[in-house]
């Protein structure tokens, strides 16, 4: 396919769902130079990917917003293929919940839709330094910087201690041919098969109750900690689901699913994998009193948020059996760190009071000097989450043992987000706010924010409006031995 080749194919073909018109009226018609090519791309479009590559996210800056996109490449120079119009607040910032984009091949029962900034799965870092903690790996063994897919740094270079440089404990599922799956790193065993009926909490936990399943009647809904030990951090939404579609049954709902959503107009199908925890959440769901929520994770998207128990709220469910699991078993070192026996770990016990953007909070967690050791590290978001302590809020950490200097705080994970490979995964300690200061998804929910930039340039994110902050804090991690 040519460089010329028509916008408006682009878009048939899925590359783009903006038609060629929006991109035209998108520059000024009285600049010459602005004026689209016929039959191709406008040069704004090769400017906007002026010194990127193929699957680079990029942005056409124009006067009614900012334009997000993907780099194509068609001939010997790159563009920019449209992935939506505007979006954000007022100056343009990319949504929290991103759309489709070229990357992985879509799993069963997935469309083509894609990540708006996802990526193309390569082979895992091979130079990855393995980690002898007791929890499962993400998955993740792709570097990225700000913009994209890089080749994986060295010590002491910008983006060195994200997750592909760590290798933790790899998925181990056994199908045991009776509709189970044995999860040899926790214990645990998982009903295989998706329940594609999405059913209040209530109804779930008493549909898991009443399973009679591989022999045994002893299941139940699993509790937010065992829900993420399953979670795929090679996901990108619409592409390939946050869980391995190899083990477990998955698939996309038709669009039904969307009648009566109150945020119909922000979500798409593959954003509704929700399925439920058995967590409930201690603070107040929306900074309503006496209305209670519990946890969930969504397979499709890759997040962690709440919803009411009480109500009309419907969402998947897996069942689970076996010893609960996901309990610390903490220590303090009375050095300024903190063991974990339950996950091999050692964390650093305050944070320092700084908020920094992903790529310094990386370099300061592989720069740290604590307790006469060196080999601290930026935490992956599984090894993050695994020290939430769900029975508190506002900070949702347990303060006998960790000190956090901003009860508000975030905190970053060393893991890219899948959907929009521009953000990172960290996970909300202190109530997890819109830009209202509403806590709309609950302290101890796993979101995603851009590595980089200004939050003033950003709008709300998403349906919930989430807020943006970009500047979030670090709490260091190394191994045990």
């Amino acid at each position: 396919m040519s460089a010329t080749l028509s916008w408006h194919r682009l878009s048939n073909r899925g590359i783009a769902p903006l038609l060629a018109a929006s991109v035209i009226i998108a520059f000024p018609l009285g600049d010459a130079e602005a004026q689209p090519r016929r039959g191709g791309p406008p040069p704004e479009a090769f400017k906007a990917c002026a010194g990127l590559k193929a699957n680079d996210a990029c942005t056409i800056r124009a006067p009614h917003g900012r334009i997000q996109g993907q780099c194509i490449s068609r001939g010997d120079r790159p563009f920019c293929v449209p992935q939506s119009g505007p979006r954000g607040g007022p100056r343009g910032g990319p949504g929290r919940e991103p759309g489709g984009a070229a990357g992985n091949r879509p799993q069963r029962g997935q469309g083509g839709g894609g990540s708006r900034f996802g990526y193309t799965e390569g082979a895992p870092f091979a130079g990855a330094r393995p980690v002898q903690g007791r929890l499962t790996d993400t998955g993740q063994g792709t570097c990225f910087d700000e913009r994209g897919v890089i080749e994986c740094p060295g010590p002491g270079q910008a983006f060195y201690g994200q997750d592909a440089h760590y290798r933790g404990r790899p998925f181990d599922f056994i199908d045991n041919r009776d509709g189970t799956v044995t999860d040899r790193n926790t214990g645990l065993i998982w009903q295989k098969a998706h329940n594609t009926e999405r059913k209040t909490f209530n109804s779930a936990a008493w549909a898991c109750s009443r399973l009679d399943l591989g022999g045994h009647k002893d299941w139940r809904l699993p509790n937010i900690k065992e829900q993420f030990s399953i979670a795929d951090f090679r996901g990108s939404q619409g592409r390939r689901f946050f869980i391995d579609a190899k083990a477990f049954d998955i698939e996309l709902p038709d669009q039904s699913i969307l009648r009566g959503d109150r945020f119909a107009a922000t979500h798409r199908v593959e954003m509704m994998g929700q399925t439920w925890s058995s967590t409930i959440y201690k603070g107040s769901h929306w900074d309503r009193d006496n209305v209670e929520a519990a946890f969930f994770f969504n397979y499709f998207d890759g997040h962690i948020k709440q919803a009411p128990t009480e109500g009309r709220n419907s969402l998947f469910y897996r069942c689970v059996r076996g010893a609960t699991w996901g309990a610390n078993k903490f220590k303090d070192n009375g050095d300024g760190t903190v063991s974990d026996a339950a996950s091999g770990l050692i964390w650093q016990r305050a944070d320092d009071g700084k908020a920094r953007d992903w790529k310094a909070s990386l370099a300061y967690c592989e720069g740290l000097k604590l307790a006469g050791q060196g080999d601290w590290r930026l935490p992956n978001v599984k090894e993050l989450q695994h020290i939430v302590d769900y029975s508190r809020h506002d900070p949702a950490i347990d303060p006998e043992y960790f000190k956090q200097t901003d009860a508000k705080g975030w905190f970053w994970s060393s893991t890219t987000h899948g959907d929009n490979i521009r953000m990172a995964s960290y996970v909300c300690f202190g109530k997890c706010v819109s830009v209202d200061g509403v806590d709309v998804h609950g302290a101890g929910a796993q979101r995603a924010d851009p590595k980089t930039g200004d939050p003033k340039n950003f709008g709300s994110l998403g349906g919930q409006r989430d807020q943006v902050r970009i500047k979030n804090y670090a709490r260091c991690v190394r191994d045990d031995g």
